[in-house]
């Protein structure tokens, strides 16, 4: 930081910018303002009222240490620790995958139809929760409903309880791998965006992904296509009559996705774009 003269917010992010994009970071404005930024605690929008401020040596030297780790490519929402979704606030960490802002579609879909729902007693599942985002989401907009998140990874579920607990929502959280944590249970609602990038899209992937976000999260076996097959091979056990099941998937995936739900009784199948009018979600409803 010795080329910086003064610990103003001007001069520190001049610095900032010039270090990240000489280091290859594309638009290193957003990211240099965005880490400062949560540092200093003014938004992000506004840091050009207080572009005299001084920050604290402390805070001065958080800032470093953030701009070295976005040099080497780390996305900043693992740097910061946190990202805003739906109206909640989602930590995150290396464990997890970062919760997009497209997958906020899939949530105000299903919230559509949920709030067409008597909830009372209502019983939804989220499969490979991660963070545990989406079903935080739910519960929060719908308190009434019963929300139960798995996943095969003991760090993913350990960050979601703390996600649940930040959000003040009551959730269960059961270990194990698809349906197998929930014997004797039926569902209501399924809501699942599982790993869906084959073992080729993995490589095409960005340096962000591939390097830093969890690689079991992302991949699926058969073309991406392992974890939907698996979950429809075992739907009927662990659903209840008139069941809406919602997927995130792979935007190549419609063909697939409905072949694989073609029994006669999937009621109603939609696919759904998501901001870039890429299909992106999948939902269908049992007989």
């Amino acid at each position: 930081m010795k080329y910086v003269k003064t610990n103003d917010i001007q001069s520190i992010l001049k610095w900032a910018i010039l270090y990240l994009e000489k280091n290859g970071i594309k638009n290193p404005k957003i990211s240099a303002e965005r880490l400062l930024s949560d540092i200093v605690k003014i938004k992000k929008s506004d840091l050009f009222l207080h572009f005299n401020k001084t920050i604290l040596a402390e805070d001065l030297k958080k800032f470093k240490k953030f701009i070295y780790k976005r040099s080497k490519k780390e996305p900043m929402e693992y740097i910061i620790g946190k990202i805003d979704f739906y109206g909640c606030e989602i930590l995150v960490n290396r464990n997890v995958l970062i919760p997009r802002v497209e997958t906020e579609v899939l949530v105000d879909y299903i919230t559509n139809k949920l709030k067409k729902e008597d909830l009372e007693d209502k019983i939804l599942f989220d499969i490979c929760a991660g963070s545990g985002a989406i079903a935080i989401a739910l519960k929060k907009r719908f308190p009434k409903l019963k929300v139960i998140c798995s996943d095969i990874s003991k760090k993913a579920l350990d960050v979601a309880k703390k996600n649940a607990k930040l959000n003040k929502v009551n959730i269960f959280f059961k270990r194990g791998n698809l349906f197998k944590p929930f014997k004797n249970v039926k569902a209501d609602f399924i809501v699942s965006n599982p790993p869906y990038v084959s073992e080729i899209e993995y490589d095409s992937l960005d340096y962000e992904v591939k390097n830093f976000e969890p690689k079991k999260a992302l991949i699926a076996k058969d073309s991406g296509l392992e974890f939907y097959k698996k979950i429809e091979r075992e739907i009927f056990k662990y659903t209840k009559p008139n069941a809406k099941l919602f997927f995130e998937i792979r935007f190549n995936q419609k063909k697939n996705v409905l072949d694989i739900f073609s029994d006669k009784k999937y009621l109603l199948k939609d696919v759904i774009k998501d901001f870039s009018k890429k299909d992106r979600f999948f939902f269908v409803e049992i007989e």
